[in-house]
């Protein structure tokens, strides 16, 4: 038996090394024992360690990896080769067109030609993607006509998918993938990552780098070292291992020693912090550019649960999306919420990783009670969104962007009514969505102290005044005046004019000759209550506005 090591919890980055070694010892079925604030694992563990890690990450997010874009194929190539082709039609061959493209860009880029020296294997994979060959639907031909040139392309994808599903070939190309799509988001400029490795074989090179260190450090005589890690405060022989790998969190010690006291800088780890750091890709949870990680520091267990909780949740999720971690995150903070209730919990850190940035917040009890109570609403946004210039944005993840910043929805909602009203062809999204918001939005300011919520709901009530209104216009055979009278009354939200608005809305009550609906005696108390009814009514409003093409934007 060798040596025990133990790790401790530390700052956020070295928690989620924690959570990502632990994730990928179990993935093996390796033993960790785990305590209060630290855990331990026998140094034999270590053993293949290179495996075990790419395993867990090849495993874990085989859905974001181009080996498993290539391979998915094959129940598709197989449910048209059994039937003989006889549903095969044009919406299939689109979908096998873009698939082609996708094997001959995948097969020749240089990740997979760096793979292909590490396999021993006659077959030329490039020379055989190119006979490869996209189908045209000529004027005048038929899906029976290009039957032969679709089964000469199966043909040739069989053999590269069998190349592929390979477990020795497996283990290169989908390790490469999983670098560059997973690896690289949390370190960079070292190893395998490093531009100028000599070592081609992505496993020794991590073995070197991360391993062997760690095994000749724990044999090493450490009576005469001089130097503590900075984060453990174990002895060690020098300051080489640096933080700069790290993306976004370290820096180069020999161009930037002004970031350290006196220039003299003394940031540096010992080889068990650099391994455990080396792990953050296994405990961080990614989902193709984002990623996310609750630095849930009460115990070592709970640090592990909640994140895998998230985990859990993306990779069973059917519709996977780059939106998927939003809804995986909120699935384990309503959870947490739950335990909240039974226990008086600290605060909690989240991290999020987007634009290769990482973006922190505190999660306050409010904000959990806030989620939870939401919870209804909030799924119903899961698939809403809108185009600006040729961006999409996806309306749930900016609600809980704005909750988790700790600002109120009001001016996502102004943005939402305008672009209902300029661009309805880009909104994804209707009316009754954004009521949903401004429910969550009163839900939010109620729990943060801004507003009292009594227990009419002021949001259906000022609504349905604005969809009644609506059509006492459209009986007078104004409806079109509606447009114009709902950008005024937008404009006197944005600018928090109320006299300006009721100046509006008595305008088109006397046109209407109805009278003025008691709740905007509500409007006038507060500043958050005239916003809620004023956007409610215009959101009513504009409720069911027709499209140019005819037909109601406003799909139920």
């Amino acid at each position: 038996m060798g040596e025990k090591i133990k790790v401790e919890m530390n700052d956020w980055l070295f928690n989620a090394g924690i959570v990502g070694i632990v994730n990928i010892l179990e993935h093996a079925g390796d033993k960790v024992e785990k305590y209060n604030d630290y855990i331990e694992f026998e140094e034999e563990v270590l053993d293949n360690f290179e495996e075990k890690y790419f395993k867990y990450i090849i495993d874990i997010y085989a859905k974001q990896l181009s080996w498993n874009k290539i391979v998915s194929y094959k129940p598709t190539l197989n449910y048209f080769e059994e039937e003989g082709f006889q549903d095969f039609n044009k919406d299939n061959l689109d979908r096998l067109n873009n698939y082609i493209k996708d094997v001959k860009y995948y097969t020749k880029s240089n990740s997979y030609k760096a793979a292909y020296d590490l396999i021993n294997s006659d077959m030329d994979v490039v020379s055989i993607s190119k006979g490869l060959k996209t189908i045209k639907l000529k004027k005048k031909e038929t899906i029976e006509d290009i039957v032969e040139d679709v089964k000469h392309n199966y043909e040739i994808l069989k053999q590269i998918i069998v190349y592929m599903e390979k477990p020795q070939h497996k283990k290169y190309f989908a390790g490469k993938n999983a670098i560059y799509t997973i690896i690289k988001n949390s370190w960079n400029g070292i190893c395998f990552l490093n531009p100028q490795t000599k070592e081609k074989n992505i496993y020794k090179d991590f073995k070197d780098y991360f391993i062997n260190p760690v095994n000749d450090y724990i044999e090493d005589d450490k009576t005469k070292y001089k130097y503590n890690c900075f984060n453990c405060e174990r002895d060690m022989k020098d300051l080489n291992n640096d933080y700069s790998f790290l993306n976004n969190i370290g820096f180069d010690v020999s161009r930037k020693s002004s970031h350290v006291w006196e220039f003299n800088n003394d940031a540096a780890m010992c080889p068990i912090c650099k391994l455990i750091y080396s792990c953050t890709p296994a405990g961080i949870i990614y989902a193709y550019s984002k990623g996310i990680f609750i630095n849930n520091n009460s115990d070592i267990t709970s640090l592990i649960d909640t994140n895998n909780k998230i985990k859990y949740e993306l990779n069973n999720e059917e519709g996977f999306s780059r939106g998927s971690t939003y809804r995986a995150l909120m699935e384990s903070i309503v959870e947490k919420y739950n335990e909240t209730i039974k226990y008086e919990i600290s605060d909690i850190q989240l991290i999020r990783y987007e634009s290769e940035i990482y973006k922190f917040n505190i999660l306050s009890k409010k904000v959990l009670e806030i989620l939870e109570n939401s919870k209804e609403e909030l799924n119903k946004l899961v698939k809403t969104g809108y185009k600006e210039i040729n961006t999409y944005f996806n309306i749930y993840e900016l609600v809980i962007d704005r909750i988790f910043n700790n600002q109120n929805l009001f001016t996502l909602i102004h943005k939402l009514l305008i672009f209902k009203l300029s661009s309805p062809k880009d909104c994804r999204f209707n009316t009754s969505h954004v009521k949903k918001i401004l429910k969550i939005n009163m839900k939010f300011m109620e729990g943060m102290g801004f507003m009292y919520v009594n227990e009419k709901d002021i949001v259906k009530t000022a609504s349905a005044s604005g969809y009644y209104l609506r059509e006492k216009y459209r009986q007078k055979g104004s409806i079109d005046k509606l447009n114009g009278i709902s950008y005024r009354l937008l404009n006197s939200l944005k600018t928090n004019n109320k006299d300006m608005f009721m100046d509006t809305l008595l305008n088109c009550y006397l046109y209407a000759q109805k009278c003025v609906p008691k709740v905007f005696l509500d409007a006038l108390k507060d500043e958050e209550n005239f916003k809620s009814i004023g956007y409610a009514f215009v959101t009513g409003l504009i409720e069911g506005k027709e499209d140019n093409n005819g037909g109601d934007n406003n799909v139920k």
